[in-house]
C-alpha cells in the first residue's frame, strides 16, 4: 500500500490496492477518491506527529536518500508492527508505502482510566504514565478523555540514528 505526495505534501495518487485495504478496516472516510487532492496533514492528528513527519519528508527531499521506519497501527484485537518507507522522487515529491511486519491476536483491551487527558506515541503506541513510557497493548482511552498525539523519546532517538550524521543534530527539528 503506498500513496504519492508533491512537494506541499498533497495526496496526488494511491495504490491501486487502496480501497480494498482501508474498507474492512473500516475506512470509508478515507478512500481513494476522499483522499486524492487533499492535504496529508488533513489525517495526521497532533502537531508533535506533523512536525515529526515533516522532519522526515524534509530529510528525505534534501538527502534524496530513502528512509525506513517502524511503527504500529493496531486493529481490534490486533497488534500490527508495520514500517513506512519514504522515497524521495524528483522535483520534491515522495512515495510513501506501508507494510505490515507482523500481526499477533491480543485478546479484549484495557480501559485507561479517564483523568482528562493523556499522551500517546503516535508512532509505538506506547502510553506516557506517570513512571514514564509503557506499552499497554490495546488500550483504548475512556470515553471522554482527549489523546495528545505526540512522539515520544525512544522513537525520536531512533529517527534520529536512522538519519545518521546526515540528520539534525542538537537544537535540530527532531529534538
Amino acid at each position: 500500500m503506498w500513496f504519492f505526495l508533491d512537494p506541499s505534501n498533497k495526496i496526488i495518487d494511491v495504490s491501486p490496492d487502496w480501497d480494498s485495504l482501508v474498507l474492512p478496516e473500516g475506512g470509508a472516510a478515507v478512500t481513494s477518491s476522499r483522499i486524492v487532492g487533499r492535504s496529508l496533514w488533513d489525517f495526521v492528528n497532533g502537531g508533535d506527529t506533523r512536525s515529526y513527519l515533516n522532519a522526515l519528508f524534509f530529510w528525505c527531499r534534501q538527502t534524496g536518500h530513502v528512509l525506513t521506519m517502524p511503527y504500529r497501527c493496531d486493529a481490534p484485537n490486533l497488534r500490527r508492527e508495520c514500517r513506512m518507507k519514504i522515497v524521495p522522487h524528483s522535483e520534491g515529491g515522495l512515495e510513501i508505502s506501508h507494510d505490515v511486519l507482523l500481526i499477533e491476536e491480543v485478546e479484549g483491551y484495557h480501559v485507561l482510566e479517564p483523568d482528562g487527558t493523556a499522551e500517546q506515541c503516535s508512532q509505538c503506541l506506547n502510553w506516557h504514565g506517570p513512571d514514564g513510557w509503557y506499552d499497554q497493548t490495546m488500550s483504548v482511552p475512556a470515553r471522554d478523555m482527549f489523546v495528545h498525539y505526540v512522539i515520544c523519546p525512544e522513537c525520536r532517538l531512533a529517527a534520529r540514528r536512522a538519519l545518521g550524521s546526515e540528520g539534525f543534530g542538537a537544537g535540530g527539528l527532531l529534538n
